[in-house]
């Protein structure tokens, strides 16, 4: 009886003992697994490619998509109801062309009262002038007369011009892309009518990066095509270059693009627009641009030799599709890193799977 009390005693003494050294393996093999396993004597496996030059024919395409050169709204001028509206969608119109007009009955008619009036006023103003020659009246009636006379002649210029203004007139030529009032509603003066397109002319503003942007210059010619028009192409011109970048180093230089009849583009349609950089094809030292680690912004690459990659700075120029030009930091004949770098740091060890 007493040997099974001190067993039982021993036994609830070592429990705790064993869930100590339990936890205590545990937790090494937690923080175990929680060291960084060292890599730095594994080769990555990158593929390469050999620095060489390449024929460059100049020219360089971007994207773009077509806008209208010339865009206006059609106001009414005066107030009053549309008497009649001589448009639809699509319609094609001429600079200064009658489109409609607003009734200005009522203006007419107060304008006739107030020539009998003007000529009313005009008689008592002469009488009044007669009366005070004579006496028989103070200058005072002579002013007031003048006065009324005054008012009632500016009224019936208010009430002309009004009826000048009953036309309602397109201010370019074009095709009307918008509708918003139909003949017998109301507007007041200012009140948008419709809306006109010039599309004889289309432009387009284009994105150029910092290093295309010195091969445009104003007055350039450019050659554009779209997908709408398969086996087309359109002529455009340099019209304006912003002398100021945005955030991404981008320029916007601004085509004006002809538009025919027998083709004709349409606003907003993605289309492509190609230059030409230098002045004629030459050997320029070119890299594809998936060679660069951290993109165009931040131009570096892995230069391979003897098992390690060493990061290498460089200088870029013009692109040219996939490839980029390099004008310094790498030499003809070198390996460079075109996939895996995402691995690499300067001095790790690699291994070439394929060469380009």
């Amino acid at each position: 009886m007493k040997s099974k009390r001190i067993i039982t005693i021993l036994v609830i003494a070592l429990i705790p003992i064993a869930i100590i050294i339990g936890l205590t393996v545990n937790k090494k093999k937690l923080e175990d697994a929680k060291k960084p396993i060292d890599r730095s004597n594994v080769a990555i496996k990158v593929t390469v490619d050999t620095v060489s030059l390449k024929n460059v024919d100049g020219s360089f395409t971007l994207p773009a998509t077509t806008i209208a050169d010339e865009d206006a709204v059609i106001t009414a001028e005066a107030a009053g109801k549309i008497a009649g509206l001589n448009i639809q969608l699509g319609t094609t119109v001429k600079k200064g062309q009658v489109i409609g007009n607003i009734d200005v009955t009522e203006s007419r008619q107060k304008l006739e009262a107030a020539l009998l009036s003007i000529t009313k006023l005009t008689s008592d103003y002469e009488r009044n002038k007669i009366l005070v020659a004579g006496n028989a009246t103070n200058a005072n009636a002579v002013m007031d007369a003048k006065y009324e006379l005054d008012a009632k002649k500016l009224e019936a210029a208010q009430l002309r011009t009004q009826i000048s203004k009953a036309n309602i007139v397109s201010p370019l030529s074009g095709i009307i892309t918008d509708r918003q009032k139909v003949m017998g509603e109301y507007v007041s003066a200012g009140t948008v009518i419709a809306s006109v397109t010039n599309m004889s002319v289309l432009k387009a503003n284009v994105s150029v990066p910092e290093s295309q942007i010195m091969y445009i210059k104003k007055g350039q010619a450019a050659s554009v095509v779209s997908n709408a028009y398969p086996g087309e192409k359109f002529s455009g011109t340099v019209s304006y270059i912003s002398p100021k970048g945005d955030e991404n180093h981008n320029y916007t230089v601004q085509l004006l693009i002809a538009n025919t009849e027998s083709v004709p583009l349409k606003v907003g349609l993605y289309i492509n627009v190609q230059f030409t950089g230098i002045a004629s094809s030459q050997s320029l030292m070119m890299i594809p641009k998936n060679a660069l680690a951290d993109g165009i912004k931040n131009p570096f690459v892995y230069v391979y030799g003897n098992g390690v990659v060493a990061s290498r700075k460089l200088v870029t120029g013009v692109e040219s599709g996939d490839y980029i030009e390099v004008k310094s930091g790498l030499s003809k004949g070198e390996l460079i890193v075109t996939s895996g770098q995402i691995n690499l740091s300067d001095g790790s060890k690699a291994q070439i799977i394929k060469v380009q």
